[in-house]
């Protein structure tokens, strides 16, 4: 694991992402089950070649989280028409409940969707949208066998209209 700075994580991340390599990241807040730290740390994760690099700061950094979102899955991965996908996994429906919820409220939340070989998944070979409740720290997961990205659309969209 290298610990870098937020500018380089984001070129190293468009650059997978140019030679078609397999990443993802992780925003993690000081409080994640994930997270050692006291800070937030934003996490890449190359999976091909097992490289790990972090930044630790004080604050999130949504811009560049959106960004890279954006630059995985398309513009659309936020676009507000997608809340209104028919969304039927009953799990997945109650992490969206909750999200609405802490967002009217104004309490920071975070989500993960760890990846088949995510160093994070416990879950190996399955996709795992994985909701921590800050309130109460109750975990809720969706497992799926094929990558949720309706859902996943549904969970961002909430995720990056959150006040900063």
């Amino acid at each position: 694991m290298e610990i870098i700075n937020i500018k380089k994580l984001v070129s190293i991340a468009k650059k997978f992402h140019s030679q078609r390599k397999k990443w993802h990241f992780h925003m993690l807040t000081p409080n994640c089950i994930f997270n050692k730290k006291d800070k937030h740390a934003f996490m890449l994760e190359n999976i091909e070649y097992k490289e790990i690099f972090i930044v630790y700061s004080d604050k999130r950094y949504m811009k560049e989280g959106k960004e890279l979102v954006k630059l995985l899955y398309g513009e659309s991965i936020i676009e507000e028409k997608r809340l209104k996908s028919k969304i039927t996994n009953k799990r997945v429906l109650r992490i969206l409940k909750k999200e609405r919820r802490l967002n009217k409220l104004g309490i920071e939340w975070h989500h993960h969707l760890l990846f088949p070989e995510c160093i994070f998944n416990k879950h190996k070979g399955k996709w795992c949208i994985l909701f921590e409740n800050p309130e109460n720290n109750e975990m809720i997961e969706s497992i799926s066998k094929s990558e949720p990205i309706k859902n996943l659309r549904a969970i961002e969209t909430l995720y990056y209209q959150q006040k900063r």
